[in-house]
This record gives structure tokens, C-alpha cells and sequence, in this order.
């Protein structure tokens, strides 16, 4: 299992929520954002999901014990805290160091047990889905067809994408063949948010079809698709973003954007964000053709983060 950064998109707060759509996503306009993931904390859209809640922290089979058993708001409060508890564990692990919420020996046993007790609920659930992510994270060989599940959600069970969202997530944490070979196909959904985050989450999962399958959408119209593909693209050793992450450094790219579709890139903060992690994407490449681009973002930007990132790129190997 990966521990790299997973850059995903998120909506821009200053944007109206759309006006009850036939899709959840038919008239949502997601600017390019990309925010570390695979971090402590900032669990974005699990905690967007489930809610910030405030409380005790305890042990994870507690709080696997609460979401099974628990009342509505105790497995709610438990769901988020399994799967941040879970992911401190994965960064412990990555640096060799012991985990913050060790598990007892019989755990994987009483994740399946677990599972079939919230199995019993009618449909995809937030609880099942939780569930779903510590399989994800604990290597459980049912993880694969745990999260698949959701992504066969309806928009009557899943109205605001978030369920289908967080497996993505989840199944790009897995070392499992056939996680990538799920994904892709969403690339072509009728769903932007869906497509958006299907190209985030392929970063973490590499090989040639996941390449490919990113590489064909660098002509896509939708500013923030190639974009993310282009940086997703870049996690994986690809150059063949290069062209779209030149694209997103220059700020003239995004007003063209937003002067045809004024609910696009409205944030300045967001546009600076975007333009920073195309800077970091194109460091990370390390291609000598770009080195010009980067050195004039260095010396006259007049962002002070992104001319910040433009010289680390610089400095990089």
C-alpha cells in the first residue's frame, strides 16, 4: 500500500450551491484544487462526510465495536475516528515507527464479523462504508468487493456522490490488481466530480493502463480534468502532462476559464493552489526543458508561495 500524497479535488467554498439537480453533479463546476490526503487530519472528504465530531478518542475496536452497535450519532462519531485512527497507523508503519492504535491479534477476524453485522443495513451505508475503508487499510483481501459496492450506488442512495467518492479513495489504497481496472472506467462517467476524483485517486496506482487511461484525457475541454490528469500523471514518472502543467502555472489560464464560466475558478486562494502544485508536479518531473519556466516563476511571481515552490522545484534532484 502506497503512502504517497493523494492530490484531489475539492469545491470552491465561495461557489452557490447548485439548485437541486437530476444529477447531484449536473450542475456542480469544481475548480482544480489539489490538497494533501494520505495525511492525519485532513481526511477531506471522509470528513466531509461523516462530520467533524468532536469527542473521546479511543481504541479502534471500540470504536468498531460503536459503529456496529452504537447509536446514531456515537457511529458517526466512531466511523470517522476508525478510519483516522486507521491511516495514523499507515503513516506509523511507513516510517517504522510503532502504531499509535495498536490492534489485538483476532482483529481481521472481528472486521468480518463487523462487516456482516452492518451488512444487514438496506443498502449502501455510512457505517458499511467505514467498515469498507479499514478493510482498505489493513490489507482485508473482501476490501476490493467491500468498496466496489458503493460504487454501484444510485444517486436516490448516495445523493451528494460523497459514498462513491470515499471508495475511490479507499480502493486506491489497495494493493490489489483490479483496483485500477474499477477506477478507470469512471473516467468516463457522465459524473465531472466522479471523473475528477477517478483521475486524482489513479495516481496512486500505478502501470501502463492507468497511464494510458490518464494520458487520454490531456485534450479534455474541462480545464480541471486535463489539469489533474497532467498532475496525477506526474506522480506516476509521466511527462506527457507537461504541456497541461505549463497551462496551469500561467494565470491567464484560469480567467480565460472563468470569463466564459463564471462559477469556475472564483478563488484566487484556489487558482494560487492550483498554480503551486502544477509548480511542485513540474519540479517533481525534473526535466531540464522546464527549468526556464520555472526560474522566471521563481524571480517575478507575484504569488510568495507559488515563487517559493518554483524554487524548491529548482532544487530539486
Amino acid at each position: 500500500m502506497s503512502d504517497r500524497t493523494i492530490e484531489v479535488p475539492d469545491p470552491d467554498p465561495a461557489q452557490p450551491a447548485p439548485e437541486a439537480p437530476q444529477s447531484p453533479y449536473q450542475n456542480l463546476l469544481v475548480p482544480l484544487v489539489v490538497v494533501p490526503f494520505m495525511v492525519v487530519g485532513v481526511l477531506v472528504l471522509v470528513f466531509v462526510f461523516f462530520g467533524a465530531v468532536a469527542g473521546e478518542e479511543t481504541s479502534i475496536e471500540d470504536n468498531l465495536r460503536r459503529v456496529v452497535d452504537g447509536g446514531l450519532n456515537e457511529r458517526k462519531q466512531a466511523a470517522m475516528s476508525l478510519v483516522s485512527q486507521a491511516l495514523e497507523n499507515q503513516r506509523a508503519r511507513a516510517e517504522g515507527a510503532a502504531e499509535p492504535w495498536p490492534v489485538g491479534p483476532e482483529f481481521a477476524e472481528r472486521l468480518g464479523r463487523a462487516w456482516e453485522d452492518v451488512s444487514k443495513d438496506a443498502g449502501p451505508t455510512a457505517r458499511r462504508l467505514a467498515i469498507a475503508q479499514l478493510s482498505a487499510l489493513y490489507d482485508d483481501p473482501q476490501a476490493f468487493d467491500r468498496l466496489s459496492i458503493f460504487l454501484d450506488a444510485t444517486d436516490e442512495q448516495d445523493a451528494d456522490g460523497q459514498l462513491r467518492v470515499s471508495a475511490l479513495m479507499g480502493l486506491s489504497w489497495l494493493s490489489d490488481e483490479r483496483a485500477a481496472a474499477r477506477i478507470i472506467p469512471l473516467l468516463d462517467s457522465p459524473e465531472s466530480f466522479l471523473r475528477q476524483t477517478a483521475a486524482a485517486v489513479l495516481q496512486n496506482l500505478p502501470g501502463d493502463a492507468t497511464k494510458e487511461a490518464l494520458a487520454r484525457l490531456l485534450g479534455d475541454p474541462a480545464l480541471e480534468l486535463r489539469g489533474q490528469a497532467a498532475i496525477s500523471l506526474s506522480h506516476l514518472g509521466d511527462a506527457r502532462g507537461v504541456a497541461v502543467l505549463h497551462e496551469l502555472v500561467d494565470p491567464a489560464s484560469y480567467k480565460t476559464v472563468h470569463s466564459a464560466q463564471p462559477k469556475k475558478f472564483a478563488s484566487e486562494r484556489l487558482v494560487e493552489s492550483t498554480r503551486l502544485h502544477a509548480v511542485v508536479a513540474l519540479g517533481r518531473l525534473g526535466r531540464a526543458e522546464d527549468r526556464a519556466l520555472l526560474e522566471a516563476v521563481a524571480k517575478d511571481d507575484a504569488s510568495l508561495q507559488v515563487r517559493e515552490a518554483a524554487m524548491r522545484a529548482l532544487q530539486s534532484p
